[in-house]
């Protein structure tokens, strides 16, 4: 059974359409990217999702229990927006009860437990107001913690955050990971995404674009090899006519951007020395969760 079963989810806002038709789902052990850019439908399937909107159309369940009745999973599912709802007097260890006892919590994890797993035990008697972007955003995640949930749902977990704050986020969530937790991470931020996570739905435009796992998406994207090679315009015919080549553009400067398809490389290369061309650059560039998205949005901005 799904962890989170959404099927043909549609929600709109007066004569806009903020969600059409979206159909995925979550397995127990999953880390599952939400992904898509700003405005893409994210935030609203995740309300949706968690019973704080109503969807026009679909269903939605969480653990097996319909989302209009997530007051049943109590315990079992925790969220963590972007925006905090911290309480700026109280310590990271009263947050921690405080919460516990607003949601009447028996069991599951001591805040002592909770803090030390997201890396701020050592903050246990600082005040919510003294912490920096990050540790407010490992608080929350601690905060959602004490109920030891089955799920933990994250909007833009990553958002404001430097490097060394994306890195230590990351590495807590995998420590989430590997203790059994299954996780849903709502991002537009790509690149980090994909270190992590093992499936993705990725939105556009309210629709969904793509479900698939991670290995599939990157098996699947369109890989591009960066040419710089003189007479460049010679060049470019040269790489316009070899067989197989999907396209052929130019780049910055004397740079050419060349979507080989199946065509080797040494092959690329051997037609452009043997047209006379003198070659400085060769440079294939890694298929990533970034680029895979990209050329599916190309694709999807140009298909009917």
């Amino acid at each position: 059974m799904a962890v989170l079963q959404i099927e043909g989810l549609s929600k709109r806002y007066g004569d806009t359409r903020a969600v059409q038709d979206v159909s995925f789902a979550v397995e127990r052990g999953d880390v599952f990217g939400l992904v898509g850019p700003n405005g893409s439908g994210k935030t609203t399937t995740l309300g949706c999702c968690l019973g704080l909107l109503r969807p026009d159309a679909g269903r939605v369940s969480l653990l097996g229990t319909p989302s209009q009745s997530i007051h049943r999973t109590a315990g079992r599912v925790a969220v963590v927006f972007d925006r905090s709802t911290l309480v700026d007097s109280l310590t990271c260890e009263q947050n921690l009860e405080y919460t516990r006892r607003l949601l009447g919590h028996k069991g599951g994890r001591a805040a002592a437990e909770a803090l030390e797993l997201t890396g701020i035990g050592a903050l246990a008697k600082r005040r919510a107001t003294q912490l920096s972007l990050g540790q407010r955003r490992r608080l929350s995640i601690a905060r959602a913690l004490i109920g030891k949930p089955e799920l933990l749902v994250l909007d833009e977990p990553l958002s404001g955050l430097d490097t060394v704050g994306v890195t230590k986020m990351l590495k807590l969530f995998a420590t989430l990971r590997d203790q059994g937790m299954t996780l849903v991470l709502s991002s537009h931020r790509l690149h980090e995404m994909e270190t992590l996570v093992n499936r993705v739905a990725i939105l556009m435009g309210g629709r969904l674009v793509a479900y698939k796992s991670v290995d599939e998406l990157l098996q699947g994207g369109r890989p591009l090899l960066r040419v710089r090679a003189l007479p460049r315009d010679k060049a470019r015919e040269v790489l316009a006519g070899i067989d197989g080549i999907e396209s052929v553009e130019a780049g910055k400067e004397d740079e050419l951007l060349v979507q080989p398809g199946t065509v080797p490389h040494a092959v690329v290369n051997a037609a452009l020395v043997g047209a006379g061309c003198e070659v400085s650059a060769l440079v294939p560039e890694r298929i990533t969760l970034q680029s895979a998205f990209e050329a599916l949005v190309e694709h999807d901005t140009v298909t009917p």
